[in-house]
């Protein structure tokens, strides 16, 4: 912070302090030359000195007075040029001592704060900056707009009108004749059956779907495969703990319907139990 601003505040900390003394002091803006001055002065020394004591700081604040021209007086006059603190720092009340405590701690504490003016221009920068981002967002989105991407499929099922993916977990429904830009993992997959057919992007394609959003459902497809597989795998434990073969017996025939007759080893019924779970899932 700018050593002006900082001896405006503190200056008007202490106006305030004598105030409340019953001791009116002109504000800042009414106040002399010489006296703003002798203010900067003194938060130049605290800051060139940021260990100094109040006791020092009073007595830079004499050396400063003495400089230009005053002297003890047992009333504050600035035509004459008498205060009456102008004594040694321990012939001072403690009221006044005060004073040299509250001006180091205020200019200690605002010291490091930013101007007004540089919030005003680090807003200014900001708000260009955020500007640069949008316009650059918005490039970005043009240039993949325009330069598609990935592999170029086409169904081409002579006698359907179209085919719903349920077997690579993507979502898609291929109608007959257009063309579907998807990334070449899946694509290749898709390309491995006779009824599709590729076809090479280019900016003129329009594609049905991005690459996005078939990635999306093929990971949304993943997940639930992974759950179901993490629900068959505990259900497959808890088979492997019943202990007895009437246990699992019940458990075939309550999930299942089948109910063995066969006196069969607890292995065995475990095992076509497992069976079960693998060929209809856990119902």
């Amino acid at each position: 912070m700018k050593i002006g601003l900082i001896a405006a505040i503190a200056y008007s900390i202490n106006v305030a302090y004598c105030a409340s003394m019953g001791d009116e002091q002109l504000s800042w803006d009414n106040a002399p030359e010489s006296i703003k001055k002798g203010v900067e002065a003194g938060v130049s020394f605290h800051l060139n000195n940021p260990d100094t004591t109040p006791e020092q700081s009073h007595e830079e604040w004499l050396k400063d007075k003495a400089e230009n021209g005053w002297v003890y007086g047992d009333v504050k006059d600035l035509a004459n040029k008498t205060h009456p603190n102008i004594l040694p720092y321990a012939e001072l009340p403690p009221e006044q001592r005060a004073k040299d405590h509250l001006f180091k701690a205020v200019v200690n504490l605002i010291k490091d704060l930013p101007d007004p003016d540089d919030y005003l221009e680090l807003s200014h920068q900001l708000v260009k900056l955020q500007q640069q981002v949008l316009d650059s967002q918005k490039s970005t989105t043009v240039l993949t707009q325009k330069q598609v991407v990935g592999v170029g499929v086409r169904y081409t099922h002579k006698t359907r009108e179209r085919f719903c993916d349920h077997l690579y977990g993507t979502g898609l429904t291929f109608e007959r004749g257009v063309t579907i830009i998807l990334p070449e993992a899946t694509a290749l997959k898709f390309l491995g059956h006779t009824e599709f057919e590729r076809v090479d992007a280019n900016e003129n394609t329009e594609p049905a779907l991005v690459d996005n959003q078939v990635s999306e459902n093929i990971e949304k497809k993943q997940k639930e495969e992974r759950q179901q597989e993490d629900i068959i795998f505990d259900e497959i434990e808890a088979i492997k703990g019943m202990r007895t073969k009437d246990a699992v017996k019940d458990y075939i025939k309550s999930r299942y319907g089948d109910e063995i007759q066969e006196n069969l080893k607890l292995a065995d019924l475990q095992a076509i139990a497992i069976e079960k779970v693998h060929s209809f899932g856990v119902i």
